[in-house]
């Protein structure tokens, strides 16, 4: 099949990119160098593409002023919702971590609203390796006023800038800021949806009280940063049923190694005297694929263990693990339902999670020392 010539292909492009929104009616094209470096085609081609795009009457040129979008020559195209993601495979099984699990269940609820109100959903990657560092621009070219985004977490950060200066729309999902006071006006534009970690870690600590247990430790990573809810549910838990042991560990997270983690974890119970009851880290269990908790990270048996987010690994490992459950898909679906809201308006909700019971928490009467 023959390949339409090089000015036929532009032209389609900036028709679609009118048709989305990336050109409002009544704007301006960038100047022909700017569309140049932009499409990366010749001066010549592009100049042919836009004489198709005048010839359809989509453009118009205005004298000393450039190219204008015609207003009455745009069709209406219904927005998409566009679901943003680091990277372009994250949501494949390339990616087994924690984070794309609970990526995955937001954008089902995402999905299945915009079903419901038969609007489209795009995804949108915006780094090609994975790093906040190394964010491709050209990706958020079609970012306007009009547009409607879903930010999964503060790892988009560097881009706050300029979806401010865009004016579009944003549901922001995170459980945890560090650096709320920088982006306050990121968090006042758009409409909020908060993972309570800090209620979680409440309820966590509550349980394992209730069950007799005195001697309640965290394992977690990232709790040393300023404010961190997992770090200050826990203590708030501890101080809420009274226990005078409290002890926590930070494991490190690069290089994730088991053999470091295990040290960590022995050295962590002697230098605390002992713990009968552990709260974890969800990452530990998905990302070194953990298969009988107990064993591998060399803890006893009656060591009663919780961990802070459900995964799909937490059911089938030995023994299934006792978690901490957030309505993730419920997120998702939330955050849409206030994006095609005609009456879209910033503002915060805040979910809460709910404890999972399985057999890592169940009585034992088995008692093996730390190995």
């Amino acid at each position: 099949m023959r390949q339409p010539v090089k000015r036929v292909k532009l032209y389609e492009t900036i028709k679609q990119d009118i048709a989305r929104g990336i050109y409002l009616p009544g704007s301006f094209l960038p100047n022909e160098l700017d569309l140049v470096k932009k499409y990366g085609h010749a001066r010549d081609t592009v100049r042919l593409a836009l004489a198709l795009l005048e010839d359809e009457k989509i453009i118009e040129l205005k004298k000393n002023k450039g190219r204008q979008v015609r207003p009455a020559n745009v069709e209406k195209v219904q927005v998409p919702l566009t679901f943003l993601l680091p990277c372009p495979d994250f949501l494949s099984e390339t990616f087994a971590n924690v984070s794309v699990q609970n990526n995955r269940r937001i954008f089902k609820g995402v999905s299945q609203t915009a079903f419901e109100y038969d609007s489209r959903v795009e995804t949108v990657p915006v780094s090609p390796t994975n790093s906040a560092h190394d964010i491709d621009w050209r990706k958020l070219d079609f970012v306007n006023a009009n547009s409607m985004l879903v930010v999964f977490n503060d790892w988009y950060r560097a881009l706050f800038p300029l979806l401010l200066e865009r004016g579009c729309r944003m549901a922001f999902i995170y459980s945890h800021l560090s650096h709320r006071q920088e982006d306050e006006e990121f968090i006042n534009r758009s409409f909020c949806i908060s993972i309570n970690s800090f209620g979680a870690m409440e309820t966590a600590v509550e349980y394992l009280f209730k069950q007799g247990r005195r001697r309640i430790a965290l394992f977690h990573c990232h709790i040393s940063e300023p404010g961190h809810p997992i770090m200050k549910g826990y203590l708030s838990g501890i101080k809420k049923c009274g226990l005078k042991f409290a002890a926590c560990h930070e494991y490190p997270t690069e290089p994730l190694n088991l053999e470091i983690v295990k040290s960590q974890l022995k050295d962590f119970y002697k230098k605390s005297g002992g713990f009968d009851s552990l709260v974890i880290d969800s990452g530990l269990v998905v990302e070194l694929r953990l298969h009988n908790l107990h064993h591998y990270l060399g803890l006893a048996e009656d060591i009663k263990i919780i961990v802070s987010g459900d995964t799909d690994n937490n059911q089938w490992v030995t023994p299934s693990l006792t978690s901490m459950v957030f309505p993730y898909e419920e997120v998702g679906r939330i955050a849409a339902q206030h994006l095609l809201s005609p009456d879209f308006s910033p503002g915060e909700q805040v979910i809460n999670g709910r404890l999972s019971e399985r057999e890592s928490t169940l009585n034992r009467n088995l008692n093996f020392a730390l190995a």
